[in-house]
């Protein structure tokens, strides 16, 4: 002290600009100063306009419900404001959830008819300077439902595939025909025969199943690279089938086709297999009898089945504990290892010897060290629990070890420590005014997650995560309970309005409602209010302080453990952060057993 910093109003441009000063401690707390404004002359006159690209929806889509629309702008002094509007009409300004993402804002498409729509952007900078993106139409359809695969990951699972039920070996590709609500990718399938003298035919594919309702329609995007240049044996193809008849293909003998840039394939007639559940599959493939070269490059993208849904996942993964083997005999630390598989993906695998949790991991490969000296010596059954993002559960328990430490075992006296996933399917936030009123469900977790201070529409927003703990042992003795979380976001600094609010946590043993996400949860009883709290971050993940002892006694060992993330205080102006759910949110309990 005294702090100062020299700036050059020069290198800016002309105009009216607002200074403010900020001051944070060791802890991560920021003080601010009052702002004023200041008037630069003599500087750069700006008269360059922004750039901006609508980036999602895609050009040709069809809508319904509430969507999230998001724009890309950019200006050599920095935008102002980006603006959405339908058939010319204002839908307002939207927000930038950080510095260098898209500008969003949720549009509800009932607010108008069925049919075409003209979507455009228009982006501002500080001195005025604006441009328009309104090249994109699209289709406003709140009746039909449908499978809609932009291969964004757009429900944040961490694979590529905006909706679950995908299986095949194409993978994703970052050449992509349009941007979806998050990071795009395409799907690619590459077959390849003749290469090393491996001849024959060779065939990638992606497929899933699809229930069809009446009228349904296949539109996808599609740029291939097909070659088959030996003789006139050899041939590539690209073909699209639903239950193994070809509905769309593309395909040489003895020549070559290579799209130059992506093409859109629309409305494809699928009412033969209407009210079917039926089987959608993409194949590349190619044939050569000989020792040279011939191949199917295929990427797809931008997939929608009109008047379709995703069948009811009912199918539990399968699992398998690998090692230790069967009969044998374990003394000190021995690793638990399985194996686990599921057509829609696998969230976790937790371990068990005798009925009792030892441990979950949620990732693959699938282990967990299991500490035998705190065991008494004899045999025990071992089990592996696999589960998927449905909640469908396998299992695998034919395997029995005998303990042999030659101490008579612990007893229990070792603490363990576990980790629970949350249950998306559970999770979600709900939003208030200020004074409780106008409870909403929030609809954004699958683009952003949850939602965690006051929204641009002025509603606070609380966070609810829900945790299956029920295979605690009975007789469990909790000693300790932390919460970690996932940052996937934020506009402004919610821990600062006002200065020193604080993100605490709330525990439900068992639920706050049915369990299933509802609107009273926003302010239902807890049983134990403000167990601890987590400081604030801007990044990656933070973990929450330890629980109290009020905390720990909510956590229930034979039902749900519901928690609660909420501000202590309301901010002043719009000002929130999202956080991730599923593996993305875990409860840390170490116990006595």
């Amino acid at each position: 002290a005294p702090y100062s910093y020299a700036w050059n109003s020069a290198a800016g441009a002309n105009g009216t600009r607002r200074l403010q000063a900020r001051a944070v401690d060791a802890a991560g707390n920021v003080g601010s100063s009052a702002e004023f404004q200041v008037n630069v002359s003599g500087g750069i006159e700006d008269s360059t306009p922004p750039s901006v690209n609508l980036s999602f929806p895609g050009n040709g889509a069809t809508v319904n419900g509430t969507i999230t629309l998001a724009a890309t702008a950019t200006d050599d002094f920095g935008v102002a404001s980006v603006e959405f509007f339908v058939d010319g009409a204002s839908l307002g300004v939207g927000n930038q959830s950080a510095q260098a993402g898209p500008w969003t804002l949720d549009w509800n498409s009932s607010s108008v008819s069925n049919g075409p729509h003209a979507l455009s952007v228009v982006a501002r900078d500080a001195r005025g300077n604006q441009s328009i993106d309104d090249d994109t139409s699209v289709t406003v359809n709140q009746t039909v439902l449908a499978v809609d695969e932009s291969f964004s990951n757009r429900d944040a699972n961490g694979d590529y595939f905006d909706q679950g039920g995908w299986s095949g070996d194409f993978v994703a590709d970052a050449d992509n025909a349009t941007a979806g609500a998050g990071g795009s990718q395409s799907s690619y399938g590459y077959a390849s025969s003749g290469l090393s003298c491996a001849v024959g035919l060779k065939t990638r594919y992606l497929q899933r199943s699809v229930v069809l309702g009446s009228a349904p329609r296949l539109s996808y995007a599609r740029k291939l690279d097909l070659r088959a240049q030996i003789n006139s044996s050899t041939y590539a193809r690209f073909r699209v089938l639903v239950n193994g008849s070809i509905v769309d293909e593309s395909s040489v003998t003895y020549a070559n086709d290579v799209d130059p840039g992506w093409t859109s394939i629309e409305n494809l007639d699928l009412s033969a297999w209407a009210g079917q559940t039926v089987s959608l599959r993409f194949e590349a493939s190619a044939y050569g009898n000989v020792c040279l070269e011939a191949w199917s490059k295929a990427r797809i993208d931008d997939i929608r089945v009109g008047n379709a849904s995703e069948p009811a996942d009912t199918t539990p993964p399968v699992v398998n504990l690998s090692a230790p083997a069967n009969a044998a005999t374990v003394s000190g630390t021995v690793d638990l290892t399985a194996t686990a598989s599921d057509a829609a993906g696998v969230t976790k695998v937790e371990f068990y010897a005798n009925g009792s949790l030892l441990g979950v991991d949620l990732s693959s490969p699938y282990s967990w060290s299991w500490n035998t000296a705190a065991m008494a010596d004899g045999s025990y059954a071992l089990m592996a629990r696999a589960f998927d993002a449905a909640g469908n559960m396998g299992s695998d328990n034919d395997t029995i070890v005998t303990v042999q430490n030659g101490t008579g075992g612990g007893g229990g006296g070792t603490p363990v420590v576990v980790s629970f996933a949350s249950e998306a399917g559970y999770d979600g936030y709900v939003k208030a005014s200020a004074n409780g009123s106008g409870l909403a469900l929030g609809t954004l977790e699958s683009s952003f997650g949850l939602a965690l201070g006051r929204g641009s529409d002025s509603k606070y927003n609380r966070a609810i995560l829900s945790f299956d703990t029920s295979s605690l042992p009975d007789g469990a003795q909790i000693q300790s309970a932390t919460l970690t979380l996932r940052h996937r976001g934020a506009s402004g600094d919610p821990w600062s309005s006002p200065s020193g609010n604080t993100l605490v946590i709330d525990v439900k043993s068992g639920c706050f409602g049915a369990c299933a996400l509802e609107t009273s949860d926003h302010g239902a009883s807890a049983s134990a209010n403000e167990v601890a709290s987590v400081v604030r971050f801007t990044g990656g993940t933070q973990n929450s302080g330890a629980f109290s002892g009020a905390g720990i006694a909510a956590i229930s060992t034979t039902d749900r453990t519901q928690v609660r993330l909420r501000f202590e205080q309301n901010q002043g102006s719009t000002s929130y952060l999202w956080i991730g759910s599923g593996v993305d949110a875990t409860l840390q309990i170490e116990y006595l057993p």
